[in-house]
């Protein structure tokens, strides 16, 4: 899969989630503002779209190289071991890799993104160095790694700096709105870098599986559209796209009492379950951010919660439920009582599958699967691998998706991730006949 296919890709997938209202409201409020315009989102997937352009190095690309491809028939010693993010470090320090700064950044025109901000360019180097560090690790901007320019030198009929050069170019095609001179400045908060770099890394995760975004060796000036239409797909399919959710169900929603959705005696709420839903007037709005319930063992406060759930989604004010248990078992028993809210709640062609996240587990709504190896999963009521919805979650690590889910908070991810990461660049046909750098099948998981 070309680079720059993988990098349209993933800023597709940003802009599909930032499209659902939630998701962008919070955004937005993590940078002290109300929403987002259509500028910030495109100017931010941007910086989603080159989370991976420290690959434009000769070490990293010639992992997949054949020795009949590599002039001198093995890789030098100064390529191995090169990666994508600590390695791009000394590039962006100005007392590091001078040689390869010097043509970098305006290879990228990034002083046009500089002007984004009204901090000296502060406010966008935060979630650039942010969309480099998607693997995990945030990036270390004081690292002492010494500076390595000879990986982003000419070698084997690729040239790095025209590389970057035409992803600037690219770019600037695939979200024009983020050039106009119009829009705010970005947001300088710490929060907002950390919630950005949170979404930049679902993004690469969705953008990453060759089942939405199959592998195209051909470059492609037009690939953006593609990568539009399969991320908005990919989004929904997995369960974020809970507008789309919202909208077919609309009117459809069956209940207007507690006791629509739980078996209690007498049928209706208690008094700890009444105010957990704001039934009565309070100084506390319902969509207050903390709300701690407590009260004796079998008194309802599951029922409180779920209830509380309800009235907020109705309301507009929440997409999805997650229940952090400290034990399988606890998540597990919970899972059950949860499946069966959502039964209550949802008419069954618009029902979301609450998600068991427990490791070693894989269990949705009341569906359980079974590894098979190579990344898929076999699922017990169809052999064609469960709902779009499911094959989507068990693809993205950390992603639940829709509805409701119980799970320990140390550890959400679903099993069975694939991550394949690794992408090359166009470029001439190196020497040796071997028809150019392969396509990479290396995995960051």
């Amino acid at each position: 899969h070309l680079l720059e296919h993988h990098l349209a890709d993933v800023g597709a997938c940003f802009e599909a989630l930032l499209e659902q209202p939630t998701i962008r409201q919070r955004l937005a409020h993590s940078g002290g503002r109300e929403n987002l315009d259509q500028v910030t989102v495109s100017r931010l997937s941007v910086l989603a779209a080159l989370h991976d352009v420290g690959k434009v190095n000769m070490g990293f690309q010639t992992q997949v190289w054949r020795p009949g491809d590599l002039p001198g028939g093995c890789v030098p010693a100064s390529f191995r071991r090169v990666g994508h993010t600590r390695d791009t470090v000394p590039v962006l320090d100005e007392n590091g890799d001078i040689e390869t700064s010097e043509w970098f950044f305006p290879a990228l025109g990034f002083d046009e993104i500089l002007a984004w901000d009204d901090r000296d360019g502060l406010a966008t180097c935060g979630p650039f160095a942010a969309a480099l560090s998607h693997n995990g690790a945030p990036i270390n901007l004081e690292d002492t790694l010494p500076p390595n320019p000879v990986v982003r030198r000419p070698f084997g009929g690729l040239i790095p700096r025209e590389c970057v050069q035409r992803i600037g170019v690219l770019i600037r095609g695939w979200f024009p709105k983020a050039f106009s001179s119009n829009g705010e400045a970005l947001p300088p908060q710490p929060a907002f870098q950390h919630m950005f770099l949170g979404l930049c890394t679902l993004a690469d995760w969705i953008g990453s599986n060759e089942g939405w975004f199959e592998y195209r060796g051909v470059t492609d000036d037009d690939y953006i559209a593609h990568a539009r239409r399969r991320a908005r797909r990919a989004v929904d399919a997995i369960g974020l796209d809970v507008a789309g959710q919202r909208l077919l169900s609309a009117g459809t929603l069956h209940w207007t009492r507690f006791a629509d959705l739980f078996e209690v005696p007498g049928g209706a709420p208690n008094a700890i379950q009444t105010l957990a839903a704001m039934e009565i007037p309070l100084d506390e709005p319902l969509d207050e951010p903390l709300v701690v319930i407590e009260s004796e063992t079998g008194s309802g406060k599951t029922e409180a919660a779920l209830w509380r759930f309800a009235r907020m989604y109705e309301a507009g004010l929440v997409d999805g439920l997650y229940f952090a248990l400290p034990t399988r078992s606890a998540a597990s028993q919970l899972h059950a009582r949860v499946n069966q809210f959502i039964a209550r709640m949802f008419p069954v062609e618009h029902r979301p599958e609450p998600v068991l996240a427990v490791p070693g587990y894989l269990k949705d709504g009341d569906f359980t699967g079974r590894h098979l190896g190579n990344y898929e999963v076999w699922w017990e009521d169809q052999s064609s691998g469960g709902t779009p919805g499911r094959r989507g979650r068990q693809a993205v690590p950390g992603c639940p998706g829709r509805g409701g889910d119980g799970g320990p908070g140390h550890d959400g991810s679903p099993q069975g991730a694939a991550l394949p990461h690794a992408r090359r660049l166009p470029g001439p046909q190196p020497p040796g006949g071997g028809g150019g750098p392969r396509v990479g099948h290396l995995h960051g998981g």
